[in-house]
């Protein structure tokens, strides 16, 4: 049995509807900022814009993807830099504000702080698939169809070496009753798994969309749903429900690390259909520094591959993935263990590199994703990211969202009031506190680092 990544999306009847979806397989151990499932909807002038995260642990050759979106769908490469600093700024903190009983000193390890959570071939179909464009973009062989059938589809995708299972193809019907055209993409051959990287399509639409239904079949337990959605005001789901955690089950201790579980709580507590809020707000300007485009003429200017490092230009995902083919790796080196020390493999730093080269594919390949994103946020500054887990049983409902003008921001920092007593020492008692939240509950917390006995109120359900 192959091992794969798949993302399949459901395409709805109204034009206007965006897509985006991903049933996967992954590493289920990592932590919600990489494991959940990340998507950036942006509507801009009649256009939905959609910047998918792909994620894949396996071999190259059992890679492959497939989306159903509206006719006019373009899909070009995305950059790694806006989720890291979609994360970096708007990821939800936890800050403990301790009050200590005034006749014992507070201790360091109480004073709390915030965590940051974080090619080209011939257009030609056959057996009833139109090729409307098959071209090689960046480590991607990356085809957009047309199919008369399942079938048609599924013996096109067979005989092209597309790793897309089988098992799939009674969820495809009705988007082929539809007309839906078809994203498809695997890796070229001289690319490998560490070469994989976000999509980015476009196509007419001004409603974003979470079609999920179809994922049931491949995604796990729990599967985190990270969405961010930029346009002139707040974004709320319409068919699913709106939750705030309760703070009194945060794990303070650990600076609020279990805020995926607690989420999933009281997501689960509301019928399992339903979104809390880390941020809704205006953006700063890190977000637009964030996705600046990289500096191509400093890249061409490089000879050797110190020079990288020498140069003053920040080495980011995107950049990593085009010098990742150029360095060649002694005996027992992993691509991984030189950029987490590249000093520590001095042989390598003297390697030449062609300057040029690697500023042709940067500018191909991942400026374009960074300027057009950069226009976008000097265009529309409100930014929401909402935050969801569903189980597969729980799939059975593509969840929707619409903007609204009336509803207040909410800030992804949380300060939290946490009372501490003197233990019998005289010293304050830092195992337990009472939380005191901003709606004015109260609530035992454990800051030892165990879950939080929950003493009132779930969560509030609106």
């Amino acid at each position: 049995m192959k091992r794969f990544i798949f993302i399949i999306a459901t395409m709805l009847a109204t034009p206007s509807i965006g897509l985006a979806c991903g049933g996967f397989f992954c590493n289920s151990a990592q932590p919600i900022n990489q494991a959940a499932e990340r998507i950036f909807f942006a509507v801009h002038d009649g256009q939905m814009e959609m910047h998918v995260r792909i994620q894949y642990a396996g071999p190259r050759d059992d890679f492959g993807w497939l989306l159903p979106a509206p006719a006019g769908v373009d899909a070009t490469l995305s950059t790694e830099a806006l989720f890291d600093t979609l994360d970096a700024r708007y990821g939800p903190q936890f800050i403990i504000n301790p009050i200590f009983d005034e006749n014992c000193p507070p201790p360091p390890s109480a004073r709390g702080g915030g965590v940051d959570f974080d090619g080209g071939e011939e257009q030609a179909g056959g057996g009833g698939v139109q090729i409307l464009s098959r071209e090689a973009v960046g480590p991607y062989d990356r085809a957009i169809l047309a199919a008369e059938s399942v079938e048609d589809l599924r013996e096109w995708l067979d005989d092209n070496e597309f790793a897309v299972p089988a098992a799939m193809d009674e969820k495809l019907g009705p988007y082929v009753e539809m007309g839906a055209h078809f994203v498809a993409i695997r890796l070229l051959a001289d690319a490998d798994s560490d070469d994989i990287a976000p999509l980015r399509l476009t196509f007419p639409g001004n409603s974003p969309s979470i079609p999920i239904v179809p994922t049931s079949v491949a995604a796990n337990p729990d599967m985190g749903v990270l969405v961010h959605l930029l346009g002139d005001s707040r974004a709320v789901p319409t068919n699913y429900r709106h939750v705030q955690i309760n703070e009194a089950a945060l794990d303070l201790g650990n600076g609020g690390s279990n805020y995926m579980d607690v989420v999933a709580q009281a997501v689960d507590e509301a019928g399992g259909h339903a979104f809390a809020t880390d941020f809704a707000g205006v953006i700063d300007e890190g977000l637009t520094n964030g996705v600046r485009p990289i500096d191509v003429e400093r890249i061409a200017e490089i000879a050797v591959l110190r020079d990288v490092f020498e140069a003053n230009i920040p080495i980011d995902a995107d950049l990593q993935r085009v010098l990742n083919p150029l360095i060649m790796l002694g005996d027992g080196q992993s691509i991984a263990q030189f950029w987490n020390c590249p000093f520590c493999a001095e042989e390598l730093l003297d390697q030449p590199i062609d300057g040029a080269a690697v500023a042709a594919r940067v500018e191909a390949e991942v400026n374009p994703a960074r300027i057009a994103l950069t226009e976008l946020f000097s265009q529309h500054r409100y930014l929401t990211r909402m935050y969801s887990t569903l189980n597969p049983e729980e799939m059975v409902l593509d969840p929707a969202f619409a903007f609204n003008r009336d509803l207040a921001d909410v800030s992804n920092i949380h300060q939290i009031d946490v009372q501490f007593e003197c233990g019998n020492n005289g010293e304050a008692d830092t195992t337990r506190g009472t939380l005191i939240n901003a709606a004015g509950n109260t609530g035992e917390v454990d800051m030892t680092g165990e879950t939080a006995v929950q003493r009132q109120g779930g969560q509030t359900i609106r």
